[in-house]
């Protein structure tokens, strides 16, 4: 009796939605079964990847994005904040020792994560007095996905600087050594980008709600 009254009780549709590889993997896929058992109705199609897509051209109803926002002709919608960890390998560190304040970077490593390949300077970035600023530094590889970013840390290659959800196993394991908590990046928003407020599905906004409480659960700050 309770369902009958229940107006998402029968969503139905295709939802085609694009999210970064890490967030599929680590965050929604582990839990998705549970949106499908409540919502049998709905065809989701999730795609991860590292690379922007075009949300209407390729036919998404909505997009999860990690960072600063480019495209500031769709509509936003924000899920809060990854707060951001610095790490090393710890067999890195056992040979390299890890830094103790910002003058020590010059003596270590960054792996690199780029967009584009040929361009700009690695940079360290840390949160001082309330600003985000950054430090040049020596670079060991540079990489344009989170897979490899993730495994050239594991490997020993040097400093990366990812969000704490993403990495928190391989802290509690001990694979990964957080360094320089004092000087951690900015937090990275999370949000959710589609093409018009009005006309979006109701089945879209289940799912946003549904995503919204999920990462909630996760290290928001």
């Amino acid at each position: 009796l309770e369902g009958l009254f229940r107006s998402d009780a029968t969503l139905s549709g295709r939802l085609r939605v694009d999210m970064p590889t890490a967030m599929a993997h680590n965050i929604v896929l582990p839990r998705l079964s549970e949106f499908l058992a409540e919502h049998p109705g709905i065809d989701l199609e999730i795609s991860s990847s590292d690379r922007r897509v075009d949300l209407v051209r390729e036919g998404f109803v909505c997009v999860l994005r990690i960072g600063d926002l480019s495209d500031t002709t769709l509509v936003a919608r924000n899920l809060g904040d990854f707060d951001m960890v610095n790490c090393v390998g710890a067999g890195y560190a056992r040979r390299n020792g890890t830094p103790q304040n910002l003058a020590d970077l010059q003596h270590h490593q960054l792996v690199h994560y780029v967009m584009g390949f040929g361009s700009n300077t690695a940079l360290f970035e840390y949160q001082e007095d309330g600003k985000t600023r950054t430090l040049p530094m020596p670079r060991s590889v540079a990489v344009n996905n989170v897979q490899a970013y993730e495994a050239a840390c594991i490997g020993n290659l040097g400093i990366i600087q990812s969000p704490r959800m993403g990495m928190k196993q391989h802290l509690i394991a001990g694979d990964l050594i957080e360094i320089l908590p004092q000087y951690r990046p900015t937090p990275m928003k999370i949000s959710l980008l589609y093409a018009h407020r009005r006309h979006l599905p109701e089945r879209c906004k289940v799912f946003m709600d549904w995503l919204q409480g999920l990462i909630a659960e996760h290290n928001i700050v």
